[in-house]
């Protein structure tokens, strides 16, 4: 797996906050992360982290926020995506989903179908996954992807 586009609930790690997902190990994320060669990220989903990042106004969380934000932005190998006008079209060809999915998903979708791949917990993303015409994980479905992707490059194949 050479790239990845994230939703909001798995940005959240990054800012040291927690995530409520099944199965969900910050220690095996870490090492699927570390070895994928570009994360990307949408702009929105930082200022969705940040807004929950909120609802418990600790200065260590405010300063962990601000740490791994930080570290987002100096990693080379993540890419955060701003809204563009290409963004903008690809948007506008799935209003038809505005009535089951918000504007921040559809703003989501709509610049990770530049990468071909979502890992999401959303279920409603999941559900028009094929209308999406990208890729959509769960954390379940992620662990076994990258678990097939390696096995096929690793020396026993």
């Amino acid at each position: 797996m050479r790239e990845i586009f994230l939703d909001t609930t798995y940005v959240m790690p990054f800012f040291y906050m927690d995530i409520d997902v099944k199965g969900f190990s910050r220690k095996k994320y870490a090492e699927i992360i570390q070895r994928i060669d570009k994360i990307h990220i949408s702009e929105i989903s930082i200022f969705e982290a940040k807004a929950k990042s909120l609802q418990n106004k600790s200065k260590e969380v405010l300063r962990k926020f601000n740490e791994g934000l930080s570290i987002l932005r100096a990693d080379k190998r993540v890419v955060i995506h701003g809204y563009t006008a290409e963004h903008d079209r690809t948007l506008n060809e799935m209003l038809n989903l505005l009535n089951d999915m918000d504007i921040i998903d559809l703003i989501i979708v709509s610049q990770a179908k530049e990468i071909g791949i979502l890992l999401t917990e959303d279920r409603v993303i999941h559900k028009h996954e094929n209308e999406l015409g990208i890729e959509v994980l769960n954390w379940k479905s992620f662990v076994r992807y990258w678990n097939d992707y390696m096995y096929a490059f690793s020396d026993g194949f």
